[in-house]
């Protein structure tokens, strides 16, 4: 196993519905891990980038949104992933996405409710 470590930034929460019962929002979904297999000799010590081309032929993580209905990665002009690979295998993948997920709304006490609406991530394996 290799620890993923992962963060999101939330850019804008675009819609939250409470006919459908949903919520859409657009965020930065960071992973950071390690991988010697993609380390390097650099005299500066610094890092190379890469575009999406590179994701299709290493290792990256296999993150999913649980009870999304719809999702995408945005492609406005290109397609926002950047891949950031250091000297010692530490790797940085980072892509914009809006993602529409489930939100369980219960409006027993309406005018007087809450709702909470969660994004959850989990890997497929």
């Amino acid at each position: 196993p290799i620890p993923v470590g992962i963060d999101v930034q939330v850019e804008s929460i675009d819609s939250i519905s409470e006919v459908d019962m949903d919520f859409t929002m657009t965020l930065y979904l960071r992973h950071y891990w390690k991988d010697e297999r993609l380390s390097f000799h650099s005299n500066k010590n610094e890092s190379m980038t890469f575009d999406g081309r590179l994701i299709k032929k290493i290792w990256v993580p296999d993150i999913f949104f649980v009870h999304s209905k719809r999702s995408f990665i945005h492609d406005t002009t290109v397609e926002n992933v950047m891949l950031r690979v250091y000297p010692d295998g530490n790797v940085l993948f980072s892509l914009r996405i809006t993602v529409s997920a489930m939100c369980f709304m219960d409006f027993s006490r309406f005018p007087l409710d809450t709702q909470n609406c969660s994004l959850e991530l989990e890997s497929c394996k």
